[in-house]
C-alpha cells in the first residue's frame, strides 16, 4: 500500500515504516503495523543474523504473508565487528556481511542502512585519513557484491551525531563520501534526529538530493521520541519543506524511543501524514531556536 500525499504545490510520495529501535520489534508487530496504516517494516540486520536458518525461513514466510512487507533494514553490523582501525579481519567481515546481504535479499529489502557507529568509529591515535579510506573500501566492496549477485537493494550511509560516532556526523560529510566512492549502489539516509542534533541546515537535502535513498525520523526533544504533533518541534517544517522541494519519493521510517509502542506508533503516523501535507514545496532553512 503506497502513501500518495497530494498537496497544493504538487505531490509528495512517501512510504511510512517503523525501524527497529529501543525494545520493540517491528517485524514481530508487522500485522499490527499494517492495521495502523504503515507501508513497510525495517528490522535490524543484527537481529536477522541471530536467527537460525529455520527461524529465518519462518520469519520470511510470515512477513510475506502479511499485507505489508520488509522493505528496509537498519543496524547492519554488530558492535564487535570492526571495519575501521588496525588489524581488521577482512575475511570475517566479508563472510558476515555477505551472509547478511543474502538474507536481506530473501526478505525483499530495498535499502540497507549503514550506521553501525561502534563498527566504524575511529580508534584513538588511528589515522583519520586511513579510516576514511577503509570506509570507502568497505562500501565499494559492498556495492560490488550487490552488483555481482544482482541484489535489488542499495546501501545508504547514515550520518550520526557526535554523541554516537566520531566520523560521518552530518549529511554533507556523507555526501562527500558517497560522491568520492561514486558507486550506484552506495547512497545516503537522512535522519531528522541527527540532522537536528548536529544543527545541520535542512537545505543540505537540496545539495544531496540525487543521493538520498531513505529517511529516518524522531523527535529530538523528549529523548528521541516518536513525534506526536506537527508543531511540537520547530525543525519539522523546514525538514518537510525541503523533502517536498527535492521531490523525494521514497520511504521514511520512524526510529525512536517509546514507553507505549501501541499508542505512540499510530499517533506518530498521523502526525507524519499531516506534516507531509502541511508545508510549502520550497527550500527552507532552520528557524531561530531560543
Amino acid at each position: 500500500m503506497d502513501s500518495l500525499l497530494s498537496t497544493k504545490g504538487g505531490s509528495c510520495e512517501l512510504r511510512f515504516g517503523v525501524a527497529q529501535f529501543d525494545h520493540y520489534d517491528p517485524l514481530a508487530e508487522i500485522d499490527k503495523l499494517a492495521e495502523w496504516g504503515f507501508d513497510y517494516v525495517e528490522p535490524a540486520g543484527v537481529k536477522i543474523m541471530q536467527l537460525s536458518e529455520t527461524s529465518f525461513r519462518e520469519a520470511v514466510n510470515a512477513a510475506r504473508a502479511c499485507p505489508i512487507h520488509v522493505e528496509a533494514m537498519c543496524t547492519l553490523l554488530p558492535a564487535d565487528l570492526k571495519i575501521v582501525g588496525p588489524g581488521i579481519d577482512l575475511s570475517h567481515v566479508r563472510d558476515y556481511v555477505g551472509k547478511a546481504l543474502a538474507r536481506a535479499e530473501v526478505l525483499g529489502v530495498r535499502t540497507i542502512m549503514f550506521g553501525s557507529p561502534s563498527s566504524r568509529n575511529v580508534p584513538d591515535g588511528f589515522s583519520r585519513g586511513r579510516a576514511w579510506d577503509q570506509l570507502q573500501e568497505f562500501l565499494l566492496w559492498m556495492g560490488d557484491e550487490i552488483v555481482c549477485h544482482k541484489y535489488g537493494f542499495v546501501i545508504a550511509v547514515e550520518p550520526l551525531r557526535k554523541a554516537e560516532s566520531n566520523i560521518i556526523n552530518n549529511v554533507a560529510e556523507a555526501y562527500d563520501l558517497v560522491i568520492q566512492i561514486n558507486h550506484p549502489k552506495i547512497q545516503i539516509v537522512v535522519d531528522f534526529f541527527h540532522l537536528a542534533e548536529e544543527s545541520e541546515e535542512p537545505t543540505i537535502l537540496v545539495k544531496a538530493k540525487d543521493k538520498i535513498a531513505h529517511l529516518h525520523f524522531a523527535n529530538p526533544w523528549g529523548g528521541r521520541s516518536f513525534p506526536s504533533q506537527p508543531m511540537e518541534h520547530p525543525g519539522y517544517a523546514p525538514f518537510f519543506a525541503n523533502v517536498r522541494a527535492i521531490g523525494y519519493r521514497g520511504r521514511l521510517s520512524l526510529e525512536a524511543n517509546t514507553t507505549d509502542f501501541h499508542a505512540d506508533a499510530p499517533r506518530a503516523l498521523a502526525a507524519l501524514r499531516q506534516m507531509a501535507l502541511a508545508y510549502p514545496k520550497e527550500p527552507v532553512g532552520s528557524p531561530e531556536v531560543q
